[in-house]
């Protein structure tokens, strides 16, 4: 687990950091003493977390972990502070954890452990949201996003990305169902495709026809219902 430590006062950091490498997981990736450089460490090596002072010289640590907050993948936040009057406040940041000065070695251990949980958890749900696919005789992980659209060809699933298809071992129900809070839809029962995907709608030699961005423009057939189904999401 990388951190990177955030204190004003070089005693404070430095018994903070001697707490934290007492245990053989964790990296102390970078320290800071004021908001600015704080920012930038924090920016430069993307750490998993950090232990942030509240009080310092030029601003409050609350707004580094509001800006931390807005980030898209943000590191978790553990306050470590000699003030408990911010704690409430601390966790409508969503704050980990808020250690009070001085620390103790058990209190910083159980604030690694509810890292480490976190972490893990996180970790797990990453793992979740990608799609496994046969290239030969590899195993390739796809981001949902890659997928153009995913297609039942016999007993087999094939998936389309811009350049590239690959084999599933996933039915197509099961493939919805696996990206069910994506934006994915059937406009056909051999078909799913990736909403953002769609270049425009078309008419075919047995009713619509969706036009995908792949490198081919792949032609994907529409059903009535699955064109009922897009008339009513698009309002027309």
């Amino acid at each position: 687990m990388r951190v990177v430590v955030v204190d004003d006062e070089a005693p404070a950091r430095d018994e903070l950091i001697y707490l934290l490498k007492q245990h053989a997981d964790i990296e102390v990736a970078a320290e800071a003493e004021d908001v600015q450089s704080a920012l930038q460490v924090i920016r430069k090596e993307r750490p998993d977390a950090v232990f942030l002072d509240i009080s310092m010289p030029d601003g409050e640590g609350m707004e580094v972990a509001r800006q931390l907050d807005r980030w898209v993948e943000p590191p978790l936040v553990v306050f470590a502070t000699a003030y408990d009057q911010h704690a409430v406040e601390a966790f409508t940041v969503n704050a980990v954890d808020y250690l009070l000065k001085p620390f103790s070695e058990e209190r910083v251990a159980e604030t690694i452990d509810k890292l480490r949980r976190l972490l893990s958890h996180k970790k797990q749900n990453q793992l979740q949201k990608k799609i496994a696919v046969s290239d030969e005789d590899l195993i390739k992980l796809l981001n949902p996003e890659e997928i153009v659209f995913a297609s039942r060809q016999g007993r087999e699933v094939m998936i389309k990305t811009f350049d590239k298809t690959y084999s599933v071992n996933y039915t197509l129900q099961a493939l919805e169902n696996r990206l069910g809070d994506l934006p994915f839809f059937r406009p056909h029962y051999s078909f799913l495709v990736n909403i953002d995907k769609i270049e425009r709608i078309e008419p075919g030699f047995q009713g619509h026809q969706l036009v995908m961005q792949d490198e081919d423009s792949s032609r994907v057939p529409v059903s009535r219902n699955g064109m009922k189904e897009i008339r009513r999401l698009l309002g027309i």
